[in-house]
């Protein structure tokens, strides 16, 4: 399927159409990232059972809301610990009837197996590495709906806001999504209106990224990657935009507990 949004905006003293046209393309139903179940569900449940304030202590310090904005900084990100893997591991407590569950970053593979834990996704933990967010990247292609929510927050930041909630973000990921958004709307935004009015693919023929997307990576990518700590590409999660094997963390995510 596919849709389209035209936004229109006016600045002091000048007209200005904002273009943006935006193709939504869906994820394979089943793939190696969801163990042979509906990515759909999968992701709601993840999203139903894996809320922050299910988290039990100690939680790992970059797994929080982000109070200052990280792209003000000229000094970050910082240091990445290589090699790190961030995973989960059930607890037998419940709230509510549903399971606590904690998050703790590994130096190997080897090290979280032998602690029990179940890698969710390769790096650090940090604001997008709850389950709820695995759950909201699982089940939709993500690079069309934030693409929308960047368009609202040209209106105005609440809208933005509201827009990544709407999506299922919690709110200690929505904290680095809109700094992202804010600073590639800042950085790209001239690239990013040709990208939308010429009507770029995500890929190039060669197989590169559009210019706005290359922007995007090259500017925001950085801090965006440290301070989420998940993305799409460590969390084995396929995307409309196409990328080198080699930056993709083959993965399943066959963790749940119960029926779907």
């Amino acid at each position: 399927s596919s849709g389209k949004a035209v936004v229109s905006t006016q600045s002091t003293g000048t007209n200005m159409t904002l273009l943006f046209v935006l193709f939504l393309i869906p994820l394979p139903a089943v793939a190696g990232d969801t163990c042979g179940q509906d990515r759909v569900i999968l992701g709601d449940w993840f999203v139903a059972h894996g809320s922050p304030s299910l988290l039990e202590e100690p939680i790992p310090e970059l797994v929080s809301v982000l109070q200052t904005d990280p792209y003000l900084d000229p000094s970050n990100p910082p240091p990445t610990p290589s090699p790190s893997f961030c995973a989960m591991q059930w607890s037998n407590n419940t709230v509510g009837g549903l399971r606590k569950y904690r998050l703790a970053n590994f130096d190997s593979e080897a090290s979280a197996r032998t602690a029990n834990y179940s890698f969710t996704h390769r790096g650090h933990c940090a604001s997008c590495s709850t389950l709820q967010d695995l759950g909201v990247y699982m089940r939709q292609n993500l690079t069309s709906a934030t693409r929308h929510c960047g368009i609202l927050g040209i209106l105005s930041s609440k809208l933005q806001r509201n827009c990544l909630r709407d999506i299922g973000f919690s709110e200690e990921c929505i904290s680095i999504w809109g700094y992202n958004i804010v600073n590639t709307r800042k950085e790209c935004f001239w690239v990013c209106i040709k990208s939308a009015v010429e009507g770029e693919p995500f890929n190039k023929p060669d197989g590169s990224l559009n210019d706005c997307l290359q922007c995007d990576e090259d500017k925001s990518g950085p801090n965006f990657k440290f301070f989420s700590g998940r993305t799409r590409r460590n969390s084995g999660i396929p995307s409309a935009i196409k990328r080198p094997d080699s930056q993709v963390y083959h993965m399943e995510h066959c963790y749940w507990y119960g029926q779907l």
